[in-house]
């Protein structure tokens, strides 16, 4: 209260000093007035405290502040000791290796699979020429037994059933091969006469009549 009526001495406006002294004992107990007083005495020791604590604490322009750590510790930056290069070169290094390594293995593959279109190729031919081989057999062996069948004669067969049964045979295999000439053809008794040409006798087990 005492210190409240100084500062109001030294304010013009106030010269006459405080009007409402007789007010403050009953005013003062009532907590709007209490809570104000803790703050500002709160705010006086914090800032009394932070003005100490600069006071003690050296500043960093302080002569007196050192960091031996900090101060032994200076990174050359344009050291020419090739710390930096001397890092990078194996990272290119196994980059090579890693290339290289992924090419011949693509290489490799690629021989591989060359190697094995060849050998399915070579497989092909072979089948192929098998069943190329396999058919003439079979046209020779069919072009032979229709011939023979031909080639028999009608009047030596006194059963009529087996008769008509074998010119039947006869006319559809020439009728065959009839339709297997060439239409420029002029000669047909020709075509009959190399057909009737690859007889080759009996082993295709077709009896006798």
């Amino acid at each position: 209260m005492n210190q409240a009526k100084i500062l109001l001495a030294q304010d013009n406006k106030y010269k006459y000093g405080f009007k409402f002294e007789h007010v403050w004992p009953i005013l003062k107990d009532m907590q709007k007035f209490t809570d104000n007083e803790t703050a500002t005495s709160g705010a006086r020791r914090e800032s009394g405290h932070f003005v100490s604590s600069q006071e003690d604490s050296p500043t960093p322009e302080s002569p007196t502040m050192t960091y031996p750590r900090l101060s032994s510790f200076s990174p050359n930056i344009t050291s020419d000791d090739g710390g930096g290069s001397s890092s990078q070169r194996p990272m290119g290094v196994k980059k090579e290796k890693f290339k290289r390594r992924v090419e011949e293995k693509n290489s490799t593959i690629c021989d591989t699979l060359k190697e094995g279109q060849q050998q399915m190729m070579e497989v092909y031919k072979h089948n192929a020429g098998e069943r190329q081989r396999t058919n003439d057999i079979l046209e020779r062996k069919l072009e032979c037994r229709e011939t023979k069948i031909v080639m028999i004669d009608l009047n030596t067969i006194t059963d009529p059933m087996k008769r008509e049964f074998v010119k039947q045979q006869q006319l559809k295999i020439m009728a065959k091969h009839a339709q297997q000439q060439d239409p420029g053809s002029q000669n047909t008794s020709g075509s009959f006469g190399d057909f009737f040409n690859n007889l080759q006798g009996p082993e295709d087990g077709l009896p006798d009549y």
